[in-house]
């Protein structure tokens, strides 16, 4: 059954729509600050010519300069939480926290480049959208209420994680804006690749063909960019994992070889170096 449903909007632009589609194709408006979150199944969106397969916990955000379309053709339904947060909300939190207002508003809405995945798991805005979906049956159902309020608190989330980009960007060496973008953009899906991926054997050329770029130039700008390179990035996403793994009772052992370290005591002496102190420490708090 196909379900399309607004659960709240108003006159300054801000909305909230949840949809179960089992199979569609057709335009998506990005309007305001817009999120396209799936709750459950797999969404293929375009957004300016550039492809983002979206499955469960992931979003993409977009603007009004953003030319969009959408397909679904899955076995199953495929939820959806499409959420616009206007601009006049937006702007009142960046006034309200950020000296360097009128660029960093600049940046998240006058771009046509300004089209980006993300995982839930790595955002403020993430864990709102993953909490939020949780009451997705319950507001589809209408047992389950929500106010204007919810957009003030889904802006300060947005804010915080843009802020953090918007710096990021600022790192760059000033070419033409639009070139900026660009290159961020390709900086961006490589460090997405490497959030799904950082388990798996990688190496960088293979990563900088995922940013379309040569390995000295992907290895340079990423670091201009987030302030480490790739490899430490790499590293820290291990052992922050290895965290996890060690609450879930896995063998020191068993972790080492997972995360591809060459055995049990080079993975401990990175964790430790990391950490401050042992994995086995950890393990026994």
């Amino acid at each position: 059954m196909l379900i399309n449903k607004s659960i709240f909007s108003d006159t300054k632009g801000n909305e909230l729509r949840l949809s179960r589609v089992m199979q569609t194709e057709q335009p998506v408006k990005f309007q305001n600050f817009s999120v396209k979150y799936v709750a459950e199944g797999i969404e293929n969106y375009t957004a300016n010519c550039r492809k983002f397969a979206l499955s469960r916990g992931e979003y993409v955000i977009g603007n009004k300069h953003i030319n969009s379309s959408v397909l679904i053709d899955g076995q199953s339904p495929a939820k959806g939480i499409c959420l616009d947060v206007s601009r006049e909300v937006i702007d009142e939190i960046i006034t309200c926290h950020y000296t360097n207002a009128a660029r960093l508003s600049h940046f998240l809405f006058e771009h046509e480049w300004m089209a980006q995945k993300y995982n839930c798991t790595n955002t403020q805005l993430g864990l709102s959208l993953q909490h939020l979906s949780q009451e997705f049956d319950n507001l589809i159902a209408g047992k389950s209420v929500i106010s204007n309020e919810i957009f003030f608190a889904l802006g300060e989330r947005i804010v915080c994680d843009q802020s953090k980009i918007f710096e990021n960007f600022s790192r760059l060496k000033a070419v033409k804006h639009e070139t900026n973008g660009r290159i961020f953009n390709f900086i961006n899906d490589a460090k997405n690749y490497m959030d799904l991926h950082f388990i798996e054997k990688l190496n960088i050329e293979k990563i900088a063909r995922e940013a379309k770029l040569s390995e000295y130039h992907f290895i340079r700008l990423f670091k201009t960019i987030f302030k480490i390179t790739p490899y430490q990035y790499i590293v820290q996403k291990r052992l922050h994992f290895s965290l996890e793994l060690l609450q879930s009772q896995y063998a020191i052992s068993d972790i080492s070889t997972m995360l591809s370290y060459a055995d049990t005591a080079a993975f401990s002496n990175a964790f430790k170096q990391e950490f401050g102190f042992s994995p086995k420490k950890y393990k026994l708090k």
